[in-house]
């Protein structure tokens, strides 16, 4: 009784909690969960640090040392053994190093790219969980076809077994039934299993259960692109797109790596400072009356201090070509990098544009397929009708089962293109974001926000 109870009082809801994963939600849930994701917060975490170890060289050094030594002295034919303390600090202070200021500028630049990557990661795991949605959805859409077609296969295969048993068919069309029937469940079985795939695919990147992902509404709002310019579009990625700007940033590095290698044929100036105490000597043993000469200055069981403070210059010679090489070898690197930005920079103007049509024919098409869906289910209206009344036979009737399955698929399709191609114009324009995403999500659940 109680159970009838609480399904009584979750009966009003249930429509609405039927589809828990949406878009917006998907993604939400993939910022939390996504390995790949946090991983690359962790890494941005660890990439703070490269400016701040960079700038640290540049800074006071200082270090110190104590020691506590047994020693030995002997002379003259007597020896004694005697103990000792030490303490010395040293101080180094960066007044000109070409090399280590160099280092901190291609820290601060290690940085800025850590930044970067870890905003190219959020925006493209909007991409990602979009695409995978929709892959899922597509594989559902893609396995319903297929059971269409295989169901209107079966009743051609039962049919044609029973005109056969009748005598008006030949054995060769039970046949020619049967094979394409086996031939629509080998294909079922196939995208059961890519289904299977997909849907792991989704829960491995979001976390959620892929049963629980809302399908798309028929009457999608479909928007061109605006600007509607290719070129435009293009223009926004040259500023804007967030692998541009890594790769921008990789040639600065590249560039203090060549300054870092030449620094090498630089003189250097420091501050270099030196602070020695030694404590007094305790006697731990003697074979003559020499214990008096701790007293003495300067002697070795004696106590004293010593410091210095000065310039220290240090002027590169010869290194055996070393530095030579290592400078041919950073200007070589530098050039490789300004050739891979040039390549992203080439590969992004194709991709943007291409997305760019994709998404402004896109509307053609779904359009199109949409009344294509509605001109095959005219037709297998009018088939089944044909059918019933004797002037179309069962080959006509599964042909236009077939057709309409076809189109169905079709139809879907060309709505997730639409919608991935939308969301990756963005991307590659760089300004791809959450907003976008609850717009896009608002537009496939819009009947079920307004209650229409």
């Amino acid at each position: 009784m109680k159970y009838r109870i609480f399904f009584i009082l979750l009966a009003p809801i249930l429509p609405f909690i039927s589809y828990a994963a949406d878009l917006s939600t998907s993604y939400t849930s993939a910022l939390g969960f996504n390995a790949d994701y946090l991983g690359q917060i962790a890494k941005n975490i660890a990439g703070q640090e490269s400016a701040v170890q960079a700038r640290s060289q540049l800074l006071p050094q200082i270090s110190a040392t104590g020691g506590y030594s047994e020693n030995y002295l002997g002379a003259s034919g007597s020896s004694t053994y005697y103990h000792q303390p030490t303490i010395n600090a040293t101080l180094s202070q960066v007044v000109f190093d070409w090399s280590k200021y160099s280092q901190y500028t291609k820290g601060k630049y290690a940085t800025q790219v850590s930044d970067l990557q870890l905003a190219n990661a959020k925006q493209k795991l909007i991409v990602d969980v979009a695409t995978s949605y929709f892959d899922v959805l597509y594989a559902i859409d893609v396995l319903n076809s297929i059971k269409i077609t295989k169901n209107a296969l079966q009743k051609q295969l039962n049919q044609a077994e029973k005109s056969f048993t009748a005598g008006t068919v030949t054995i060769a069309d039970v046949n020619d039934a049967k094979a394409g029937f086996d031939s629509a469940n080998a294909q079922q079985i196939q995208a059961e299993n890519d289904l299977i795939n997909k849907k792991n695919i989704y829960r491995n990147l979001v976390g959620l259960d892929p049963e629980l992902i809302q399908p798309l509404i028929d009457d999608l709002m479909l928007v061109t692109p605006t600007p509607n310019s290719p070129d435009s579009w293009s223009d926004k990625a040259k500023t804007n797109n967030i692998n541009i700007k890594i790769a921008m940033k990789q040639v600065e590095m590249a560039n203090m790596d060549i300054r870092i290698a030449i620094a090498g044929h630089l003189p250097s100036l420091n501050v270099a400072g030196n602070y020695l105490y030694q404590g007094a000597g305790g006697i731990d043993g003697q074979n003559s009356t020499v214990g008096q000469s701790e007293s003495v200055p300067g002697t070795p069981l004696s106590s004293y201090t010593t410091g210095s403070l000065g310039l220290q210059l240090n002027v590169p010679i010869y290194s055996g070509g070393a530095i030579n090489s290592q400078v041919r070898a950073a200007r070589a690197t530098y050039a490789q990098s300004q050739q891979q930005l040039l390549s992203i920079q080439r590969q992004t103007d194709q991709n943007i544009k291409n997305a760019f049509w994709q998404v402004q024919n896109g509307v053609s098409i779904v359009k199109a397929q949409t009344q294509a869906l509605k001109s095959a289910k005219l037709k297998l209206d009018s088939d089944r009708l044909g059918y019933q009344v004797g002037v179309r036979n069962s080959i006509d009737l599964v042909n236009s089962e077939k057709n309409y399955a076809t189109a169905i698929q079709n139809y879907n399709q060309a709505r997730y293109q639409y919608l991935n191609y939308r969301l990756q114009l963005y991307y590659l324009a760089g300004n791809i974001d959450e907003k976008l995403l609850a717009e896009i999500n608002a537009n496939i659940k819009r009947r079920q926000q307004t209650g229409s």
